[in-house]
């Protein structure tokens, strides 16, 4: 193995699919060690990491190439141990420099503290937030303010952001492709108006509102008239999903159902108020 030409090996080890089996072939030698080291440019743990903050450095200390990392507690009891907390995203913003993709699911313990310590992360364009509720929208805008390259961002079942400045600044960076938006309570339909230009780069929007719970805002006619004035550009929209929203003539996401020309996938779902004409 120690005579294979380098580039060789590395042709080797990205054709290992499995992490179990790149894990084995890296115990094989120190050589193979040291370049699936370098190679390793994804990650995904979850309640196996313990003690959590020790562990992540360690990884992320091993593999210094990681663009792509998500931690899942699905499942998590607290005989488990602790979940990592807002200190491990400062781990990950200190040791990661090319992090671009991160994924957090049931992580009960981040807060908008974690998010701020993320907003140094400059190459991250991609953020999944699924279940973590103890984030809230100061903590979302804390991040797009920092992380002006994001083009995709995931907030579902986010249960404590009921503040929609972050969707405001976002429409200004116009960056944003694909947004999703799944029961988070206190984010409206009336509120997408806030995306303003970002609608000329979005390719993909799913907005779902929960089904248990509506939080009913109260929007005055300016608002209303917005929607109506606004030029709304989705050319470039190409997969809709909206569940358990309400369609108003005239407004909100009925001014934008109709100016989807390049739409290959549409997905409604318990929408009252879609009629003919909005399709």
């Amino acid at each position: 193995m120690d005579e294979l030409p380098e580039n060789l090996v590395w042709e080797i080890l990205g054709r290992i699919r499995k992490t179990g089996d790149r894990n084995s072939v890296s115990l094989a030698c120190k050589r193979l060690y040291e370049l699936d080291n370098e190679q390793r440019i994804s990650l995904r743990v979850g309640c196996g990491l313990d003690p959590a903050n020790d562990a992540l450095a360690s990884l992320c200390n091993r593999f210094p190439n990681l663009t792509r990392i998500e931690i899942t507690y699905s499942g998590w009891m607290s005989k488990l141990g602790k979940q990592m907390d807002d200190q491990g995203l400062s781990i990950l913003s200190g040791y990661c420099p090319l992090l671009s993709d991160l994924t957090l699911s049931y992580c009960t313990f981040i807060t908008d503290m974690g998010l701020r310590y993320l907003a140094s992360c400059s190459k991250l364009s991609a953020l999944k937030l699924n279940f973590t509720p103890r984030i809230t929208g100061c903590g979302i805008l804390s991040l797009v303010v920092g992380c002006r390259s994001l083009t995709i961002l995931h907030l579902i079942r986010c249960l404590n952001v009921n503040s929609v400045e972050w969707l405001e600044y976002l429409g200004k960076l116009e960056t944003l492709e694909d947004l999703s938006i799944k029961n988070c309570r206190a984010i409206g339909e009336g509120d997408l108006i806030k995306l303003g230009p970002s609608w000329r780069k979005l390719k993909r929007l799913e907005f779902e509102v929960d089904a248990n719970y509506r939080y009913m805002k109260v929007y005055d006619r300016l608002a209303v008239d917005r929607w109506q004035r606004q030029w709304i550009p989705c050319e470039n929209m190409q997969e809709l999903s909206l569940v358990n929203c309400i369609i108003s003539p005239g407004r909100g996401l009925a001014c934008v159902l109709g100016k989807c020309r390049n739409l290959e996938k549409i997905h409604l779902d318990m929408c009252v108020g879609v009629r003919d004409s909005d399709i």
